[in-house]
């Protein structure tokens, strides 16, 4: 991992950004105001509010890479054997409409056309404590990043050095488009692509920059909301315009809980109208349960030697909150007992939210909110994980001056039809990491440690 070539280059960063000029109250007021008008925002907060980059080897990076993929090889796996067993569709917490969509073939092989996987950085480790496959967000960050952060002036000449790069997840996204569009079409190019949310989503900043990205690459581009939508004449139309390839990134369970079965995007899905990415088949890997099926030996035979391997070392102990004895560091426990007895070590969470909703960390929970929670949940769809107790890293930021300031921070990659490209940095000053709840995000560096006169350590 070479932590210390990381550092050292880190620390460069900062010097060149305590130089004189570098930074003042007009020029991070308008690195600020330049994020909300190109829409590096959250509703209308500016996300990138510290002035360094996340910094990772290229060899750490192609570490991550590999365990993620194999973890999101090992979910597809679990999905898969949802559509055939009811049994582990009642573990995983399916209801009935999902399970119907699921059954729906998508015309593609792929599985998972775009995920981000949360990922806690331990020491020198690592862990994957769950996926978003049913409306990840954060893939037009990088790209804002570059627009903005790293046109500072004490970040320009850092971007001209040979062994430093950024990803390119915004192009990442647009060939996953395009290859499970192919499959869907037998050869095809989409010429005609809708991004489908509700209108009050807080995503229309990132939609309207993958938009750009998309029309910028010869396809015409439409955002609609879902009750924008006809199914006609064999066609899906959004705004007077005919669709090849929708990009959902409307959430499965809203769309269900507001329009049911028979709403036009899923009528056209199922008759082969339109291609659909994410397909209605991802919801099994975005419940979180599928997390306490990796990490439970009962299920290890539907995984490879070589997935099991990084299950074992890159994701947490993960339950479904059920009545019952389960293991517990090779013990056999009361699962209520377990959850009373290790609250500093544990987090509960809804199998089916998203956005930090739910989550309870039981280190920083009151003893008897914690176990009221608890108790609860028993009745409910909950799953309990492990804590692993996650690094602060120090960034810095403009308050009158440059200061540097303590933040909690995750290294979430994204994941286009199996292959990571990128991640979504996240950074908060509380433990439970969520841009919907208020933290920020930075961008991703990329250094060859091999070559430490290149990067003048």
């Amino acid at each position: 991992m070479n932590p210390e070539c990381v550092n050292a280059f880190r620390e460069q960063i900062e010097r060149r950004l305590a130089e004189p000029g570098m930074m003042d109250g007009p020029r991070y007021a308008g690195f600020l105001a330049a994020q909300e008008r190109l829409g590096l925002v959250h509703g209308s907060r500016a996300l990138c509010r510290h002035l360094r980059p996340y910094v990772l080897t290229y060899d750490a990076y192609r570490c991550i890479g590999r365990a993620a993929e194999l973890v999101l090889a090992a979910l597809e796996r679990v999905a898969r054997e949802a559509l055939h067993s009811d049994e582990l569709a009642d573990f995983l917490g399916l209801s009935h409409a999902e399970r119907a969509l699921a059954a729906i073939e998508p015309g593609y092989p792929e599985l998972v056309c775009v995920g981000r996987l949360d990922m806690l950085s331990v020491e020198e480790d690592f862990f994957f404590i769950e996926l978003n496959a049913d409306s990840p967000a954060g893939l037009a960050d990088q790209l804002l990043v570059n627009r903005t952060l790293l046109e500072l002036p004490h970040l320009q000449p850092f971007r001209a050095r040979p062994n430093v790069t950024t990803p390119e997840p915004h192009a990442a996204l647009l060939n996953a488009l395009r290859q499970v569009y192919s499959a869907w079409s037998g050869g095809a190019i989409p010429g005609t692509i809708a991004i489908v949310d509700w209108a009050a989503a807080d995503s229309h900043g990132e939609f309207k920059v993958l938009a750009e990205w998309f029309r910028e690459h010869g396809h015409t581009m439409i955002f609609a909301d879902p009750e924008e939508l006809e199914y006609r004449s064999g066609r899906l139309w959004a705004k007077g315009a005919a669709v090849d390839l929708v990009y959902r990134r409307v959430i499965v369970d809203e769309l269900i809980r507001r329009s049911g079965l028979s709403h036009p995007l899923i009528r056209a899905y199922e008759e082969r109208a339109v291609c659909v990415a994410n397909s209605f088949r991802t919801k099994a890997v975005n419940k979180k349960a599928a997390f306490a099926v990796l990490s439970d030996p009962r299920y290890g035979a539907l995984f490879s030697a070589e997935q099991r391997e990084v299950l074992a070392k890159h994701v947490p102990w993960t339950r479904r909150v059920e009545a019952g004895r389960t293991r517990w560091q090779g013990r056999d426990v009361d699962m209520l007992d377990l959850l009373a007895r290790e609250r500093q070590n544990l987090v509960l969470k809804p199998n089916d939210e998203y956005g930090g909703k739910g989550v309870l960390l039981g280190w920083q929970t009151p003893e008897q909110v914690w176990n009221d929670a608890a108790a609860k949940a028993v009745d409910r769809s909950f799953i309990v994980q492990e804590r692993k107790p996650v690094k602060t890293l120090a960034m810095p930021t403009y308050r009158d001056g440059i200061v540097s300031e303590g933040v909690y921070f995750d290294v979430c990659p994204f994941l286009f039809a199996g292959r990571m490209e990128g991640a979504m940095v996240r950074l908060s000053s509380a433990a439970l990491s969520n841009v919907s709840a208020g933290g920020g995000v930075s961008g991703l560096l990329l250094i060859d440690a091999t070559s430490l006169e290149a990067l003048h350590v």
